[in-house]
């Protein structure tokens, strides 16, 4: 006997395979936006909505938890609220000097193991004084027009030879 059969007709079949693939938990979650504003004089202390996201497939994802990382007890100026799965508020408790803060937020997702990432939102505390938001601090306008300044001479030293 042949090692195929080799009847006449020849014999087929037909079937079907399913195959499942299974997302693992191997992103983290990551926030966005990563910079905020707000005035130095605000009544209204909100910062701002962040909202997180993650490439993997549920149940890897959402709900996050959202959290201040290391904040210090003496220095608890800022507050994190949830909003819904995807999103949180964030505050401030009392209102800041006018600087940059950066502000380290955790987000957590649903995965078994959870995944977590750590980045810095970077609050820019304005003056905001008769309708004119203020965010710059004096060395960067210093900066900028001394880098004009030097550009127009490297530019007309140029023109002459």
């Amino acid at each position: 006997m042949p090692p195929f059969p080799t009847g006449n007709p020849p014999a087929t079949g037909t079937g079907t395979l399913l195959i499942t693939l299974e997302d693992i938990n191997d992103n983290a979650p990551f926030i966005y936006p990563t910079v905020a504003e707000v005035c130095d004089d605000a009544k209204n202390l909100s910062v701002v909505i962040l909202g997180a996201s993650d490439k993997d497939l549920h149940p890897n994802t959402d709900p996050f938890k959202f959290e201040i990382h290391k904040q210090t007890v003496p220095d608890k100026v800022w507050k994190i609220s949830k909003i819904n799965n995807t999103h949180a508020l964030v505050s401030l408790l009392q209102n800041l000097n006018k600087a940059n803060y950066n502000l380290p937020i955790m987000v957590t997702d649903s995965g078994k193991p959870p995944m977590v990432n750590i980045t810095d939102l970077r609050v820019q505390v304005c003056s905001c004084k008769n309708s004119k938001v203020d965010c710059n601090a004096a060395g960067t306008v210093h900066l900028s027009l001394s880098l004009l300044l030097l550009f127009s001479l490297l530019s007309l030293s140029g023109e002459s030879s």
